[in-house]
């Protein structure tokens, strides 16, 4: 057979060869193709988990903040009254006095962590936390006289805890005269009070998260501005 009666057949058959090393070539494109799309969707689903993680572990600690006491009432009973049942302690209590003490400071100052994370945090579950500050401090003495005697402990959440001690305003600002009448023997103190007494009186925004931002963020720009004085001392120096 000469080679122009084979030459039709060799380009048919070169031709079905380039149609068939093509399909190959495009399955290997779909397969890199569809393998791109997945790393894709794992990168963007790891990204999501990476954005989320911040506020999953606010949460997380939101419930440990507002649930570690229990821990303690667990293991002594006989403490949850004074912080459930709106229970005063008195002499011949199976409690001691310091017990309910350590407790309500304990309790206390988890509370007004959540407070601080609420404030410095907008991902943080304020709303939940707030109703369970609400809670005790309105069904415990202890939890109530211990925010009044170390009012100077909390300069950031004091007046948001104060505001979640009372029903009404007026009755906040009770609160923080009696606080400023108390504090006569430190100058520094009885001025924060005060000055709490006057934004109180005048703002709009009596939530107790926005009281708790303005604390918050009062004391950021008291930071900066002293980092920037610092700077520009080095600078003279």
């Amino acid at each position: 057979m000469s080679f122009e009666t084979l030459l039709p057949f060799l380009t048919v058959a070169g031709t079905l060869l380039l149609v068939v090393t093509g399909l190959l070539n495009f399955s290997v494109f779909l397969r890199q193709l569809r393998h791109g799309r997945e790393q894709l969707e794992t990168a963007r689903r790891q990204l999501e988990n990476a954005r989320q993680q911040p506020e999953i572990q606010l949460v997380q600690r939101a419930m440990s903040e507002t649930s570690d006491h229990l821990k303690i009432l667990v293991q002594r009973p006989y403490l949850r009254p004074y912080f459930y049942e709106n229970k005063a302690w008195s002499d011949g209590d199976q409690a001691s006095s310091d017990e309910v003490k350590a407790m309500a400071e304990l309790l206390l100052d988890n509370l007004a962590s959540a407070i601080i994370h609420s404030a410095a945090f907008p991902q943080y579950p304020i709303r939940g936390v707030e109703q369970t500050i609400k809670f005790h401090l309105r069904n415990s003495p202890a939890c109530r006289d211990f925010l009044l005697d170390a009012f100077d402990r909390f300069p950031l959440a004091g007046l948001a805890l104060l505001s979640l001690k009372n029903q009404t305003r007026v009755q906040t600002e009770a609160d923080l005269r009696m606080l400023i009448e108390k504090a006569t023997a430190d100058p520094v103190e009885k001025a924060r009070r005060e000055r709490l007494l006057r934004h109180l009186q005048t703002t709009d925004r009596t939530e107790p998260l926005e009281l708790a931002k303005y604390s918050f963020q009062r004391v950021q720009k008291m930071v900066m501005a002293s980092g920037s004085a610092g700077r520009m001392a080095e600078a003279v120096d």
